[in-house]
């Protein structure tokens, strides 16, 4: 991947994020210099920070998409709250793969980054699955019954892949009973207008708790799968709303 932004405090963080799916973190400062390296080192992806350089990133974007497509090099802005809406939609007409907020040591950026590169790069990442931490604008829930006292446990999802999830709960004390090994049946998970019966496994009962998802009940893991894979194009649209 080539950085390109004005600082590289964040060239870290992206590094060790990428690392297991292969990827490795080239920056550079200067973005005429980009322009170059695009052809020198013929990264699989560019990420460039429009906040750094709400100039340069456009004519960067349209060289690169004249040499490769979508699925040969993934675009990707990093932009600040403000990015103008007429902004947005040239990005989409250049052909950027997607638009991360401008913190890119933000954990839920990091997610939603290795999810684009995911859907547009065969990537060789060990763990094989998509994770995501949901926004104030994604549709999820997640709600059980306490298997010995039967009290209804409702919460916030922190993070969730289709491996499991992690849960706080509105009331830490009402779990706190709850041991690590626990097996919960017919948790309710909530994706968009679909309510999911999935059992699951309690990991950690922390500050949060981590479950793992054992089954789904029929077409339920799938749902769940493309809500996941769809975030990039959820974010996108809301970008081009705002």
């Amino acid at each position: 991947m080539l950085l390109v932004a004005a600082g590289g405090n964040y060239a870290s963080a992206l590094s060790y994020h990428l690392k297991p799916i292969g990827f490795t973190v080239e920056h550079i400062a200067d973005p005429l210099r980009a322009i170059d390296l695009l052809e020198q080192i013929d990264p699989q992806a560019l990420l460039i920070h429009a906040g750094d350089f709400p100039r340069h990133w456009k004519p960067i974007v349209k060289l690169a998409r004249e040499r490769k497509t979508r699925e040969e090099l993934v675009c990707l802005l990093a932009a600040p709250l403000d990015f103008p809406l007429e902004d947005a939609e040239k990005a989409a007409y250049l052909g950027v793969n997607g638009i991360l907020g401008a913190d890119l040591a933000d954990k839920g950026e990091m997610y939603r980054l290795q999810e684009i590169v995911r859907r547009h790069q065969t990537v060789g990442d060990k763990r094989n699955f998509l994770r995501m931490v949901p926004q104030a604008t994604d549709d999820l829930g997640f709600a059980f019954t306490h298997p010995m006292r039967l009290a209804y446990i409702t919460g916030r999802v922190r993070e969730i892949s289709i491996q499991g999830s992690n849960f706080q709960p509105s009331r830490p004390s009402a779990v706190i009973d709850l041991s690590v090994g626990s097996v919960i049946k017919n948790c309710s998970l909530q994706v968009e207008d679909k309510i999911l019966a999935v059992d699951c496994k309690i990991t950690r009962n922390r500050e949060e708790l981590g479950f793992q998802f054992l089954s789904f009940e029929e077409g339920g893991r799938q749902t769940l799968l493309q809500y996941i894979e769809a975030r990039s194009a959820r974010a996108l649209k809301n970008a081009a709303a705002r």
